[in-house]
């Protein structure tokens, strides 16, 4: 009688945990689809966090407006450098992240540029062909 009712119980345990959602890294809730689920896996560098804002403040070295991104890889010891896709729309800014020999900070992505008019919706970052994160909300600062 005991081994009829444990049975019942030990399957439903183990399939609780393979249902069970597996912890992500990075920025987001984890992959929104199938292919981007599969560039992260095909890709070698992990985004632990990425932000956007818009800097409005002038300053002796910069321009007065000026959209910076940056980015922090899971791996500090990585070297990555980010590009623009030419890719890009008027509403998305694409950011390819490529393998270097070497980074100016290990395990860090900065981009910069003036910023368009309009102004991006959504920054998305591509590896290998395919979109790994994407930033849907950029600040501004004052």
């Amino acid at each position: 009688m005991l081994k009829i009712m444990v049975l019942p119980l030990l399957c439903a345990v183990v399939l609780s945990a393979c249902l069970a959602p597996a912890p992500q890294e990075g920025i987001g809730s984890g992959p929104k689809t199938t292919g981007q689920a599969l560039a992260q896996m095909a890709c070698p560098h992990r985004i632990a966090e990425a932000s956007a804002w818009v800097n409005h403040m002038p300053g002796a070295s910069r321009a007065p407006r000026q959209l910076q991104v940056d980015v922090r890889l899971v791996e500090a010891t990585d070297t990555a450098i980010v590009l623009r896709s030419d890719a890009s729309t008027g509403d998305t800014l694409i950011l390819e992240i490529r393998t270097a020999p070497a980074a100016p900070v290990p395990g860090r992505l900065a981009y910069r540029e003036p910023i368009p008019d309009p102004m991006y919706k959504k920054i998305s970052f591509f590896c290998r062909g395919g979109e790994i994160q994407a930033i849907n909300s950029i600040e501004r600062v004052y």
